[in-house]
């Protein structure tokens, strides 16, 4: 009926290449399980109304093997990644029939049927698409499914769920008084809703919250500012080189001579107990002036080699000093004050510029992006603030007392361009501008004498010391350039340029400490002169210690959705497909306003990779999988596009208004340009699997 290996380019590629043959069989028969109750729809629907149906082929190209049965041939073609039921009166390829008065004449011809008659035809095989992915779904959760867990990971500061007083290891139960079961439904319930929407939830704590936010409008959506959550177990992605890979890095290695393994459960931190991820980044935050000591339970094989047991390994990180590039940067504006929070009872108001911090002037005497430390260190003691009030119809300074709490600074750090830097012990977030306020004697950047207060910094760049050695290497197909750009003065949404913080660029800056970082200057004071600067050595700032200590591949936190009975599988499935089709509208959406990269398409080879890294993990995953590609082809096959079930749908939708058939010169026209779409797009998704997505992935 129609060439449906569209749909297989534009689902987006979560993973890497896989070989085992056992897997790769299982997703092929697994596609053209997915494409054969989809061609099942069209023929049953065109059988059931009457329809001479001449060809039933499963594939596409040459006829590799066929048999007729009745009046119709029922075929297997070379090619597994598309499908067509031939009807009379039907034909892509020669929209003639279509209009034939010959073949009009013949009551089982497609052309001769009502138009409500052939929309059913057209449409069944997206129906049953939507069954099929469906019934996957519901089967999964019938023997249980594994799925990321409702609880917050990170909040973005400044964002509507941090000015709510959300933080991180909280458990969202509810939005919109509609049952949370999986950090999905927490991203599809905010993306799909029109106004405010109302959190409900238990905080780490035990308390609970009932908050009412307005979303934030970005390019992915409508956000409230919340990412899921890890665990404190290391993932199978950790390998034996870990300890390689921080030494690399620069950050602060392990002493022990035992090496961090795939599946470490940490049990404590510096003694303390920790059962969750969030536990684990506030103590390491709250002692990242010491050694940590690392407590985990490990799984070993038994004196049989068998039988497994656990034992207990210490791990020792020392702690590392913040480094510095020997510049400050200017105090921007208080950008969010936490609801409830001690900022909000103290008297800080949104738009106070923080001008000084008991007796030293922020900015030249003291570095901006120090407070949230120096907040935490004077827990419990009084702290004298004074702040250039905006506000106000005449513009004054406020001089404050706040007393700030004991949650370590730099707890929650800047995770985006436009996110303020948040000061955990008081409740309030400000920014810190691009902008040169004090120039650090002594420093590498003093000893340029290309730098003075008031320059602007447009974009850092992060380089390998031995960048021209690695480029040489790489062009040997030896290793990958290692660069880092970031565009500081890029547009983001929300925020603006204004709003860019530097503090995300420090932070960047510290998780690869021993790359050269190349400044972009614009001096305002010079006519808006340019230029650029490679800065080699970066100072230890002294007494300030980092809070990363260089460990990742933490897993991610999943929770077994497990159905009680039939009923219950129903609504599970019924959830898993309504959240599966508005994600892969949200990925279309994406596509089309550029937001998603055009390398994220995959080819039906592409596909395949990934569909037997998914089969690897077992028959759930694999069905998962199918499912997904069930209502992906759905969606996709019922776009407006010529030669797709949704491209005929337009002509039956303008045939039905007119009372007229399309002119077949048209339909002709427009098939062929649907058609060559989609072989182009074809081509193009090739490309991007078989050379850009095979570099990008060293394959």
């Amino acid at each position: 009926m129609e060439n449906i290996a569209l749909q297989m380019l534009l689902a987006v590629d979560p993973g890497a290449i896989a070989s085992q043959i056992f897997s790769a069989l299982s997703v092929v028969l697994g596609l053209g399980l997915v494409i054969f109750f989809h061609e099942l729809g069209h023929f049953a629907v065109a059988k059931w109304c009457n329809v001479h149906v001449e060809r039933f082929s499963i594939g596409i190209g040459p006829i590799l093997w066929s048999r007729q049965k009745g009046e119709t041939e029922y075929a297997l073609s070379a090619l597994p990644f598309g499908g067509y039921v031939k009807m009379l009166g039907q034909d892509d390829m020669d929209a003639n029939q279509m209009t034939s008065d010959e073949i009009a004449e013949n009551p089982r011809a497609y052309s001769a049927k009502t138009v409500p008659q052939r929309m059913a035809i057209i449409s069944a095989g997206v129906i049953m698409n939507v069954v099929t992915g469906f019934m996957f779904f519901m089967t999964c959760y019938y023997f249980g499914v594994e799925e990321p867990s409702p609880l917050v990971g990170s909040v973005v500061p400044g964002y509507p769920a941090w000015n709510a007083g959300l933080r991180s290891g909280d458990r969202i139960t509810a939005i919109n008084g509609e049952e949370i079961r999986s950090f999905g439904d927490i991203f599809n319930s905010v993306v799909l809703s029109s106004g405010d929407v109302r959190l409900e939830g238990v905080h780490e704590d035990g308390t609970t919250f009932d908050e009412i936010v307005t979303p934030e409008r970005s390019s992915g959506g409508r956000s409230v500012g919340i990412s899921p959550s890890l665990t404190s177990t290391l993932s199978p992605s950790i390998g034996a080189d870990q300890e390689k890979m921080i030494a690399m890095t620069g950050l602060p290695a392990a002493k022990s001579s035992q090496a961090f393994k795939p599946g470490d459960r940490l049990i404590s931190l510096q003694g303390e107990s920790v059962g969750s991820f969030s536990q684990l980044q506030r103590l390491t935050a709250k002692y990242a002036d010491q050694e940590l000591i690392y407590t985990f339970e490990r799984s070993t094989a038994g004196p049989d080699g068998k039988d497994p047991q656990l034992e207990t390994v210490e791990i020792a990180v020392p702690p590392g000093e913040v480094k510095s590039i020997g510049l400050w940067m200017a105090m921007g504006p208080i950008k969010a004050i936490r609801k409830g929070s001690i900022a909000e009872a103290q008297g800080l108001l949104v738009g106070d510029r923080i001008v000084n911090v008991d007796g030293m002037n922020i900015g030249t005497d003291y570095d901006p992006l120090r407070l949230p430390v120096y907040f935490a260190e004077r827990a419990g003691n009084e702290v004298k603030v004074t702040v250039d009030r905006q506000t106000t119809a005449t513009p004054q300074l406020v001089e404050l007392t706040i007393v700030p709490d004991d949650t370590p600074g730099w707890l929650e750090s800047a995770v985006n361009q436009t996110a303020p830097l948040p000061i955990p012990a008081i409740g309030a977030a400000f920014q810190v501008r691009p902008r040169i306020a004090h120039i650090v004697p002594g420093s590498e950047a003093d000893k340029a004498g290309v730098f003075r207060e008031g320059q602007k910094i447009t974009k850092i760049a992060l380089e390998h010391p031995d960048l021209q050695n690695i480029v040489a290497d790489a062009m040997g197909g030896n290793e990958t350039p290692e660069t880092l750009d970031l565009e500081v003065l890029e547009k983001r949404t929300p925020g603006t340029l204004e709003d860019i913080n530097w503090a995300y660029a420090f932070a960047s800056i510290q998780q690869v400490p021993n790359r050269n970082v190349r400044l972009y200057v614009q001096d305002v004071q010079d006519g808006d002169k340019t230029f650029s600067h490679l800065l080699t050595q970066k100072e230890v700032s002294e007494g300030w210690y980092t809070w990363i200590r260089g460990i990742n591949g933490w897993e991610s936190s999943v929770e077994r959705q497990k159905a009680e009975n039939l009923s219950d599988a129903f609504w599970m499935g019924v959830r898993r497909t309504k959240n599966t089709g508005i994600n892969i509208y949200m990925t279309l959406r994406s596509l089309v306003r550029r937001d998603l990269p055009a390398d994220s398409l995959s080819c039906p080879l592409g596909i395949v990779n990934i569909g037997v890294q998914v089969a690897k993990r077992g028959p759930i995953d694999l069905l998962l999988f199918l499912g997904f590609l069930s209502i992906n082809l759905a969606i996709i096959n019922f776009l407006p596009i010529p030669v797709l079930d949704g491209g005929h749908m337009v002509f039956l939708l303008w045939e039905g208004i007119s009372r007229r058939k399309p002119n077949a010169k048209v339909i002709n026209l427009a098939h062929g340009l649907g058609l060559l779409f989609i072989i182009c797009l074809f081509v193009f998704v090739m490309y991007l699997d078989i050379f850009v997505n095979k570099l990008s992935t060293g394959g």
